[in-house]
């Protein structure tokens, strides 16, 4: 089994410190005989705390899911809370995962009601608007999608990699906690890199509450695996009767070549 993880953004080697940490947290979680290959864009805005750029960002990834369907993937990763979840899946034949979807179902496995602590306030739109294209929204708490303050940025990201109970842990705890106290049992980390660092640490519930702390993107991941198997061994990727059907080639390949993509 092939599985190709697709980033949301250029390579920053200013970053390669966490691209290592991330290789070493997750590889290890998968199947011996699944390969897993982690890839940048070729293009990227590196930008999608704004409905726009990731609007424009979105395009990107898209091309990059098709790109790796091409390439011989048997299943695909979007490795971001900020992504094109339903377009993917409309134009390719083989699964797609998303960290947020994957991860909000494996929540309701968990608890009754889920709240996901993100990484900046413009963030917490584009996650309430997957919560409710999921229709998920009754199984999560009121305002279920909250940041830590002050909002993330390269330097916390790095801190995190070598010790994230510095400053990265007490911004997400007093987020949680206040998440807890309105209701939630289960949290989700609202960033595809900052879950599997907090897991690195060992930092997998908030303290004295019982309240797991999940590492979205592994546990989306693995579910992602399953679903790739269940398209080898038995033949069901998806649905092809209207949202994700895909759309005839001459059409998607006109409508590429209005953006120079193909």
């Amino acid at each position: 089994m092939r599985i190709c993880w697709i980033h949301p953004t250029t390579r920053n080697d200013a970053l390669s410190a966490l691209w290592r940490k991330l290789d070493e947290v997750v590889r290890p979680t998968l199947h011996e005989d699944t390969e897993l290959e982690f890839r940048f864009l070729p293009r990227s805005g590196n930008f999608v705390r704004s409905l726009y750029a990731e609007h424009i960002n979105s395009v990107h990834i898209v091309e990059a899911v098709l790109q790796a369907e091409q390439d011989g993937f048997d299943g695909i990763f979007l490795g971001c809370w900020n992504d094109p979840l339903w377009e993917a899946r409309e134009v390719v034949g083989i699964p797609v995962a998303s960290v947020s979807e994957q991860s909000m179902l494996a929540a309701l496995s968990m608890g009754k009601r889920f709240a996901v602590v993100t990484v900046s306030q413009k963030t917490t739109v584009a996650i309430e608007n997957d919560l409710m294209a999921y229709g998920l929204r009754d199984r999560a708490i009121a305002r279920p999608v909250r940041s830590i303050m002050p909002e993330s940025d390269a330097d916390l990201l790095l801190g995190a990699v070598t010790d994230p109970f510095a400053a990265l842990i007490p911004r997400f705890e007093q987020v949680a906690n206040e998440c807890i106290r309105d209701g939630a049992d289960v949290i989700l980390v609202g960033c595809a890199y900052y879950g599997p660092l907090l897991r690195a640490a060992g930092y997998t519930e908030i303290p004295g509450t019982g309240v797991p702390v999940l590492d979205s993107s592994t546990v989306a991941l693995k579910y992602l695996e399953t679903m790739t198997g269940i398209a080898l061994h038995m033949g069901f990727v998806k649905s092809t009767r209207l949202q994700l059907k895909p759309p005839p080639g001459e059409a998607l390949h006109r409508a590429r070549q209005s953006l120079a993509l193909g």
